[in-house]
C-alpha cells in the first residue's frame, strides 16, 4: 500500500497545478475590475478581435440572442471565442422586452418560450450560461427574481442624462463585496465611443473606470458589434483597444460574468 502514497501525493499535486492553470476551475481574486459585455450575434465581428482582446489580456462576455438561427461556422465561432477565455451568456430566444412580453402572455409563458429553450441550446452546444443580459434592459424586480432560479447574474442597463458625468450613474458599480448578494448588474452603454455621436464618452469611459479602481468596484459597460460601421449597434476597434489599453494602465482586471462570485 506504500506505493500508492507517492501516487497520490503526485496525482494531487499535478490537479492543484492545472487548476491553476485553467481559470474555468480556478477561483478569480480580484479587488475591482471593469465588465465588458457585447450583445445580440455579431460572432463573426466579434472572433476577428480574439487578437485584440489577447493583446491586452482582456476578456469579455457576449450575450446571445436567436441562438437557432446560428450557421455552424457561427457555432464554432463562439467555441473560438469561449477557448480564448470568454464568456457566453443568453440573451433570450428572440430578443424580446421582458417587461412587455410578461405583462401581456405572463411569467410562465416567458420562461418557456424566451428563456428555457435559450438556455437549452446554448448548454447543449457546449455554452452553459451564469448570466442573462435583459433585451433593451426591459426588467422588473419580479422579473428577476424568476429568472434568477437559473442564472447567477443578470444585466440590466441605464443611461445618461443631460450634462450628467459617467462616474455619477451609481448603479453601474458595484463594491466587490457585494457582487455575490446582487443579483442584477446595471450597465451602462459605449457604443459608438470616439465617434461624432458619442465624442466625449471614451474620456467618460476611462474616467469611470479609474472610478472603480479607486474605489474597488466593478463597473459594466455593454456594446453590440465590434466594428468601424456596423451593421447595427456598434464600437470601432479603435475605441476598443483605447479602452483595454487603459485598463491595462490603471490594473484594472478586465471580467467576465462566469469570473464574477
Amino acid at each position: 500500500m506504500h506505493f500508492l502514497i507517492p501516487l497520490l501525493c503526485l496525482f494531487l499535486i499535478t490537479s492543484i497545478s492545472q487548476a491553476a492553470e485553467n481559470p474555468t476551475t480556478a477561483a478569480k481574486s480580484f479587488r475591482s475590475g471593469v465588465v465588458l459585455t457585447f450583445d445580440d450575434r455579431y460572432v463573426d465581428q466579434w472572433v476577428q478581435q480574439i487578437p485584440l482582446f489577447k493583446k491586452y489580456d482582456a476578456h469579455a462576455t457576449f450575450f446571445v440572442d436567436h441562438f437557432y438561427l446560428l450557421k455552424p461556422a457561427q457555432i464554432a465561432g463562439l467555441k473560438k471565442l469561449q477557448d480564448a477565455g470568454h464568456a457566453i451568456g443568453s440573451h433570450s430566444v428572440n430578443h424580446i422586452k421582458a417587461v412587455d412580453y410578461v405583462r401581456t402572455k405572463g411569467m410562465k409563458a416567458y420562461l418557456q418560450n424566451e428563456i428555457d429553450p435559450s438556455v437549452k441550446r446554448l448548454t447543449e452546444a457546449g455554452f452553459p450560461p451564469t448570466a442573462f443580459a435583459y433585451p433593451n434592459s426591459s426588467r422588473s424586480e419580479e422579473i428577476d427574481t424568476a429568472l434568477l432560479k437559473t442564472f447567477r447574474h443578470l444585466r440590466g442597463g441605464t443611461g445618461l442624462t443631460a450634462g450628467q458625468r459617467m462616474r455619477d450613474l451609481k448603479a453601474i458599480f458595484t463594491p466587490v463585496d457585494q457582487i455575490a448578494g446582487r443579483g442584477c448588474l446595471i450597465g451602462t452603454g459605449i457604443d459608438y465611443a470616439g465617434t461624432e455621436k458619442r465624442p466625449d464618452y471614451l474620456t467618460e469611459i476611462k474616467d469611470a473606470m479609474d472610478h472603480a479602481k479607486q474605489r474597488g468596484e466593478i463597473v459594466v459597460f455593454y456594446a453590440h458589434n465590434i466594428s468601424d460601421k456596423g451593421p447595427g449597434h456598434h464600437l470601432s476597434p479603435k475605441a476598443l483597444e483605447e479602452i483595454l489599453a487603459h485598463a491595462q494602465q490603471i490594473g484594472l482586471p478586465t471580467l467576465t460574468y462566469d469570473d464574477l462570485p
